[in-house]
């Protein structure tokens, strides 16, 4: 039979074709009554053909609704790791999805599938065929034909379905596709393009027949007038968190990730669906949470209807509806796109806030040179334990591997460092590019896993994954005068450019490193700073709350001492480490003696669980900070909006 992809099918041998490809593939059929149907294994259930939608989307069944990530366990004193990325269903056929459901696989394909690769979702979509299957009507709730997203299936399939008449017509679209039809030739009609016609037509009538229709042309304007709106307030009141929204969403990819332990000597991380409408998404260490309940609802609509197609070139909201289905209190995506649009008419004011359409920046996305897969740390030995200050150590460690310190590569801004048994945390990278058989790390004991962290000593086993990030561009400073910015913990990062700028301090003019913190013995690299001190062209600077013998300090804020710098500001680079708040007032202090906002770098370390740019909790806007940053000069960050 000639493969022109186009193939028509009788109804009445629907059954049989299925019963085909379940001999060597499991095949998942829409079973159920009303408003809950699911895919079930063809022979679990009736199947059925009256529904609007599946329950839930297709993605959970690629994208697991909890997965194991990697399993570990300890044999005397070493520790085994094994991912288990590849612990998957395999080989499997997922009939009757709906079109909207196939752009959001499309969209979790491109998500998943790029950048860095996840190999959990990658294994089990390499084994899932996708067969949809058009609709004929609209639901309540339905606007995939505003969004562009619908009616009929264009983009995640591996074979189209279109019921017309007493026969369906087939379309090709992937090799796996063409697999399947190659299974049951004796039952398919081959047809040429002139059939078509019938089916344009049909979907055309669809599209007549939805209920809900609106003109999005010009809604990212809109969104940007209507920030911060004050309806924006209302919708915030009246969601209970409930996060039913999310969790039916088929392009949501959120996760969190939790250890399992069976004893103190193995147990496993997995991951589970998280959302965004938590109040614990974003919740840093020591509960700073720089969203809040406005901030909350308003982020899940831009990135529906903004942030995500700003990144990744597909819509975010495919118009499948469910989030208002599912919705206690009544919240409507759909309502909400219309207020942004009467608001935005009402009050034609300049746009509430500026945000980043393009990158400024190259984003660089680096093979990750562990040997277990993205997810799953190599093992590593803590070597040294040093006491920086009450609340600071310093660890140092080496890989149980040697090959990977002889393969290390010195990039990247912090690594993600597991204590078995109980988590993982982002860690600064605190040392210079010639450090690569021991790697250190200055942390402060401020939550669950730095608590245990705090208490490890010298042969204890940790995991380490990366490194990760966008690090302070060393090479771009060369010849300029610097700055260095930091109070307490925040020194850690800075070290990264400042050992190698004393190492090769020739290479640059003037160099101030300025340290402040409420007393001196609370103070970071007491030691290195007395060194860096005798650098020729480098000057050390203190500024402490309360006075000290131990140096000459200036009492008060480190600000105060910015003006008296003997600097061209032109040819200045400063380089900011604390927290949101500081950064501002350091930089509006920077901005007036003359400096550029290009020329103000700073690190913005939020809530990172994967370093990778796939679970979503440190994403702000369309950007994530654990690939894009977490280095952005000024001008970047103050143009990203202010949940960070």
């Amino acid at each position: 039979m000639k493969s022109n992809k186009l193939y028509t099918l009788n109804k009445d041998s629907l059954d049989q074709v299925l019963n085909i490809w379940n001999e060597k593939s499991s095949v998942y059929v829409p079973v159920g009554k009303g408003k809950d149907i699911q895919l079930l294994p063809l022979g679990e259930g009736d199947r059925t053909e009256d529904y609007i939608n599946l329950t839930l989307p297709a993605k959970e069944m690629i994208f697991e609704q909890k997965e194991g990530l990697f399993q570990w366990k300890r044999n005397r004193d070493d520790i085994e790791v094994e991912s288990l990325a590849h612990q998957h269903a395999k080989n499997r056929i997922l009939f009757g999805v709906r079109a909207c459901d196939t752009y959001g696989i499309a969209y979790t394909d491109r998500f998943f599938l790029q950048e860095f690769p996840d190999p959990n979702y990658k294994s089990r979509r390499s084994e899932t065929t996708i067969i949809a299957v058009n609709c004929l009507q609209a639901g309540q709730h339905c606007f995939c034909t505003s969004v562009g997203t619908g009616v009929f299936s264009t983009i995640g399939h591996d074979l189209a379905f279109t019921p017309i008449d007493s026969y369906y017509l087939i379309e090709v679209a992937t090799p796996k596709g063409q697999s399947l039809i190659n299974q049951i030739e004796s039952f398919l009609t081959e047809v040429d393009d002139s059939i078509l016609k019938e089916k344009n037509d049909l979907m055309a009538e669809v599209e007549e027949s939805f209920p809900l229709k609106m003109d999005l042309t010009n809604l990212w304007d809109d969104m940007a007038k209507t920030f911060n709106a004050d309806f924006w307030l209302d919708e915030a009141n009246a969601c209970i968190g409930c996060t039913g929204c999310t969790n039916v969403c088929p392009t949501c990819t959120c996760f969190n990730v939790v250890e399992e332990t069976l004893d103190d000597n193995q147990g496993r991380r997995v991951r589970y669906w998280d959302s965004c409408q938590s109040k614990h998404f974003t919740r840093n260490a020591e509960y700073h949470n720089p969203r809040d309940d406005v901030s909350r609802v308003r982020y899940r609509i831009y990135d529906k209807l903004k942030y995500i197609e700003e990144r990744f070139g597909y819509k975010g909201c495919s118009g499948c509806g469910r989030c208002t289905d599912v919705c206690p209190t009544y919240i409507s995506i759909i309502d909400i796109i219309g207020k942004i649009q009467k608001t935005a008419k009402e009050n034609p004011e300049p746009p509430a806030i500026h945000q980043i359409t393009k990158m400024r920046h190259e984003i660089i996305y680096r093979e990750i040179k562990s040997k277990k897969g993205l997810y799953a740390p190599d093992v590593a030995t803590i070597t040294r334990v040093k006491q920086e200050t009450p609340e600071i150590k310093r660890l140092f460690m080496k890989y149980d591997d040697p090959e990977l310190h002889k393969n290390y590569e010195y990039k990247g801004q912090f690594f993600q460092v597991t204590v078995f048994g109980k988590g993982e945390v982002p860690l600064s990278i605190p040392y210079g590019p010639e450090q690569t058989d021991e790697l250190v790390f200055d942390f402060k004991n401020v939550g669950s896993v730095t608590d245990i962290l705090f208490q490890m000593k010298e042969g204890d086993k940790v995991g380490l994954r990366g490194p990760y990030g966008r690090a302070f561009p060393y090479d771009t400073l060369k010849g300029r005068n610097l700055v260095f910015i930091g109070s307490g913990v925040a020194m850690a990062p800075l070290r990264s450019v400042i050992e190698p700028v004393v190492a090769n301090s020739n290479d640059f003019n003037k160099v101030y490193i300025m340290a402040s913190a409420l007393r001196y013995e609370k103070l970071l690299y007491k030691d290195e700073m007395i060194k860096w001190s005798k650098v020729p062209n480098i000057t050390v600077k203190y500024a402490l709350k309360y006075p000290t013998d131990e140096v000459d300090a200036y009492n008060g804020y480190v600000n105060d001492l910015l003006p008296g710098l003997d600097l061209d500001w032109s040819n200045t680079t400063a380089l900011v480490c604390a927290s949101p708040r500081r950064i501002k007032k350091v930089a509006r202090d920077l901005l007036d003696l003359g400096l550029k906002s290009e020329n103000i770098l700073v690190t913005l370390e939020t809530h990172m669980r994967c370093g990778a740019g796939k679970c979503g909790h440190c994403k702000v806007g369309s950007h994530y900070m654990c690939v894009d940053g977490p280095v952005f000069n000024y001008e970047e960050m103050m143009a990203l909006p202010p949940e960070y």
